[in-house]
C-alpha cells in the first residue's frame, strides 16, 4: 500500500532555510514530491500531476510558530499578503465563487481524533493558514475531488526534534493506509 500514498513537501521560504515538511517528505518510505513555496509552481505541480495512482495525497508544510504537528481539516478559499518566494502575492479569494471551505477527504473527525488521542505532538486544526500551505490544500481538493488528500502541518525542528516528528508521520500513514 505505500506505493499508493503520494507525500508532498516544500522547500525553504523567508526565514526557513531547511523545510522540515521536505526532509519528512524525502524520508517517508512513500512516492513524493518536493515544491517550491511558489503559487505557480503549485498551479503547474497540480496542473501535471496524475492521481490515478494514488489512493491517498498528504500534503505537507512547516507552521513554525507552532510547537506541535497539526492535521488541516479545512481548507479555506483565501490568501493573504505575503509574497511567495518568486515574489508574488495573492490576496483574497484562491477562486471566486467557490466554497469558502473545503473540507479534508482524507481523515474523518473519527480518524482524526483517535490519531490525536495516540499521540501526544498531533492536533487536529481548524485552520490552515492564508499562505501556500493552504493554498496547496485548497487547489487540491478542489481540482480532485474523488481523491483522499489531507494536509499535515508539521512543526521546525527547533519545537519538535524531526526523528520524533517522522514518528508520528509514520503513524499517520500507516493508520491512512490500513
Amino acid at each position: 500500500m505505500k506505493e499508493r500514498t503520494l507525500v508532498t513537501g516544500f522547500g525553504a521560504f523567508g526565514t526557513v532555510s531547511e523545510n522540515p515538511s521536505a526532509y519528512l517528505a524525502r524520508e517517508s518510505s512513500r512516492t513524493f514530491n518536493l515544491l517550491e513555496v511558489s503559487f505557480d509552481a503549485v498551479d503547474e505541480y497540480l496542473a501535471a500531476l496524475d492521481v490515478t495512482p494514488y489512493e491517498q495525497i498528504v500534503l505537507m508544510g512547516v507552521a513554525a510558530n507552532r510547537d506541535h504537528m497539526s492535521l488541516e481539516m479545512f481548507a479555506r478559499n483565501w490568501i493573504g499578503s505575503t509574497p511567495d518566494v518568486r515574489g508574488k502575492a495573492i490576496e483574497g479569494s484562491i477562486h471566486a465563487d467557490q466554497p469558502l471551505l473545503l473540507d479534508t477527504t482524507l481523515w474523518s473527525a473519527e480518524i482524526a481524533s483517535k490519531l490525536v488521542f495516540e499521540d501526544r505532538l498531533l492536533r487536529i486544526s481548524l485552520d490552515a493558514g492564508s499562505y501556500l500551505c493552504n493554498y496547496i490544500y485548497y487547489r487540491a481538493l478542489e481540482m480532485f475531488p474523488g481523491k483522499r488528500i489531507g494536509f499535515l502541518h508539521v512543526a521546525s525542528q527547533s519545537k519538535i526534534a524531526l526523528e520524533l516528528q517522522m514518528i508520528s508521520l509514520q503513524k499517520i500513514l500507516q493508520t491512512i493506509e490500513s
